[in-house]
Order: C-alpha cells, then sequence, then structure tokens
C-alpha cells in the first residue's frame, strides 16, 4: 500500500525517533517537519501576563472523528500545586511564534483550579464526564454528545458520540493492520491542528524498511478489540482527498465553528477574546507588563487585543487608577484603538 500524501500547512506533527539505522536519511518535504514525541513536552504554556503555566506533556486524540480532544499540560512547580496535570481545550492555545511557545488566555488562578487529570490511571470509564468538566472549567461548550444526550440532526452541526481518546504518546510505535489481517506497519506520526482541535492524518511506517511511509486520513482508523492495534477501513481512502471539516473562524459577533458543531466563545468569567497575531501578542504583553510597573491597582483589569485593537475590562478602585491604565494602552497603541470598559468601584463596594 502507498498512498499520496497530503500535508495541511499550519499543522503541527508528533511522531517517533527514527531507528539508528535510518537517521541519516534525507528529510522529506513532503511530509513537513515531523517531531519526536519527547519534543511535544518542551513547549511552555504561558499566559497573556506573561506568567509560566506549565509544559506540555502529551496530547489526547479521538481517532474515530478526527479531533484533537485535549491538551495536557503540566503545572509549573512555581505554581505549588504538585506536578498536576491540567487538560485544555486545544483552541485555548495560541501560537507565539516568536517565542516558541503557547499562549493561554487564562489567570494563574483559573488554570490552578482545573480538574486535575491522573494519566496512571487512563481508563474509558466515565472518560466524557471529565472531558467535559475541563471543558467547562475553562468555559468552553463540550463539542461532543454527554452520557443521555441524542443527536439533533435538524442542526447545521449536530454533535458527535464521543469515541475512544488516547494519548498520542500510545499511538506512537501502535502496530497497524487492515480488516484482512494484513500488517501494514506501524504508527509513526500524526499530523495535527492544534488550534484548530483537528487530526487529519496518521503517518504508518512500513514494516521492516524505515524509508517507506505512508499517510492516511485519521477517521479511517479504528482500534481493535483490546485497543492495542489500529485497523485500518481502507474503503474509507476514497474521502482521504477530500475536505474533513470546512472551519470558520469568529468574526462580526458570529461564533467560530466546525462541519460537526458550533464552539460557543467563553463565558464573560474568562478573559477577552485575545488575537494570536505577534503584533497583538507583544500589544497584551507590553501593556499587562506596564500596568504591574507602574503600580496601578489594575490586577482586575483583562487585556485583549485583536487585530491591534485593544480592549480593557475589569474593575479598579479609582478615576486615577482607570485613567492610567487607559494612558498606558493608548501608548501601546492609538487612543482611538483603545476600547477602555474598566468600571471604578471603591472597595467593599458589591458588583
Amino acid at each position: 500500500m502507498k498512498l499520496a500524501s497530503h500535508f495541511l500547512a499550519g499543522a503541527f506533527l508528533v511522531g517517533s525517533s527514527l531507528p539508528m539505522m535510518a537517521q541519516s536519511e534525507p528529510a522529506h518535504e513532503r511530509y513537513g517537519v515531523e517531531h519526536p514525541v519527547n519534543d511535544i513536552t518542551h513547549i511552555a504554556v504561558r499566559n497573556y501576563q506573561d506568567e509560566n503555566l506549565g509544559q506540555v506533556t502529551d496530547m489526547v486524540v479521538d481517532l474515530v472523528n478526527g479531533r484533537l480532544v485535549e491538551v495536557l499540560v503540566k503545572a509549573d512547580s512555581a505554581l505549588d500545586v504538585g506536578g498536576k496535570i491540567v487538560a485544555l481545550p486545544p483552541r485555548m492555545l495560541a501560537p507565539d511564534s516568536l517565542k516558541n511557545l503557547y499562549r493561554l488566555n487564562v489567570s494563574t488562578d483559573m488554570f490552578k483550579g482545573a480538574p486535575a487529570v491522573d494519566v496512571t490511571n487512563w481508563t474509558d470509564a466515565n472518560r466524557g464526564d471529565r472531558i467535559a468538566a475541563a471543558y467547562r472549567h475553562f468555559g468552553w461548550k463540550p463539542y461532543f454528545l454527554e452520557q443521555g444526550q441524542t443527536a439533533d440532526n435538524t442542526a447545521r452541526w449536530p454533535r458527535v458520540p464521543l469515541g475512544y481518546v488516547e494519548r498520542t504518546s500510545h499511538l506512537i510505535n501502535m502496530p497497524v493492520g487492515n480488516l484482512q489481517n494484513q500488517n501494514l506497519g506501524t504508527v509513526f506520526s500524526l499530523i495535527l491542528d492544534i488550534p484548530k482541535g483537528r487530526i487529519t492524518n496518521v503517518t504508518i511506517l512500513s514494516p521492516g524498511d524505515f524509508k517507506t511511509k505512508s499517510v492516511v486520513p485519521a477517521m479511517a482508523l479504528s482500534f481493535n478489540t483490546k485497543r492495542n492495534a489500529l485497523l485500518l477501513n481502507e474503503s474509507k481512502m476514497e474521502f482521504a482527498d477530500e475536505p474533513r471539516y470546512v472551519f470558520t473562524d469568529a468574526a462580526n459577533g458570529n461564533e467560530a465553528s466546525f462541519q460537526e458543531e458550533t464552539y460557543s466563545g467563553p463565558h464573560t468569567h474568562a478573559p477577552l477574546e485575545q488575537g494570536s497575531d505577534q503584533y497583538d501578542v507583544n500589544i497584551t504583553l507590553s501593556i499587562n507588563s506596564s500596568i504591574r510597573a507602574s503600580g496601578s491597582s489594575g490586577l482586575n483589569v483583562q487585556v485583549g487585543t485583536v487585530d491591534g485593537r485593544v480592549t480593557l475590562r475589569g474593575t479598579v478602585p479609582s478615576a486615577a487608577d482607570k485613567a492610567r491604565i487607559f494612558g498606558i494602552a493608548v501608548a501601546a497603541t492609538r487612543p482611538e484603538h483603545v476600547d477602555d470598559q474598566i468600571l471604578v468601584r471603591e472597595p467593599g463596594t458589591a458588583n
């Protein structure tokens, strides 16, 4: 079996290291840049106050539905939560390409308060409830059908049941066969699009050949009954070059959406929308840094920058604090680009 490869620009690939005898093999640009699994664990996660939250330790995927379900992050030791592992909805993460890390638009308290994931007890039992709880903690609506729910087939993007979810570290090197019990090789890498929460393709390394790789659509694969190997349904291969999702970014008051479902944006207790463009990231970081350096009582102020336009939201104890923070934001951009929604509330007053 030799399949034509196709690669989604901007996707992130996770894969196994090649055996020693194949390490001198020339790079295959058509497969993009394939990273070993241990490279993922070195990706830092920070918030827009530039506080270190932790490092990515693994990712969780649902092959049946072609979904990246969660990103697992081990909390930084400075947070004093004992190396807790937190599961994040993938679309929360914004790449900061300049610093080679991910940004997360949450406070340290919200991150620390998230439910912990016990990776030493990875079972199928109640996994949907756990994942849904993690999503809701961060203000995101679960994209899948929860226990007791039924699909609304009249909806534009009906929800689908959650398939078996597994960590990418357990999928790498997993055997792959077809429905006729033929050995096709092992999983070499997965092509993931983290910001859009999807897994598009799986790269299979042919048996006994460290150079031959085939790319198959994720949704053509399923687990065997013991879940220690993958099975390829070759009848689904005809769909390999067809678009799997229609993704629409949030704009003009409309929610971002996939073909399967509509995503709800953060609830009001979550921080403002933040653009992932490096220009927007730098503006937000600069404003937050200047607020801290100024000594203003603006610790309850949230800053969000999208397309160079800054929104300030929160409460401060005095008009002087409000004016000072507004001036900081103006200095980082322009007066007409700052939407100041800060409220002045004296200490002890009700919200």
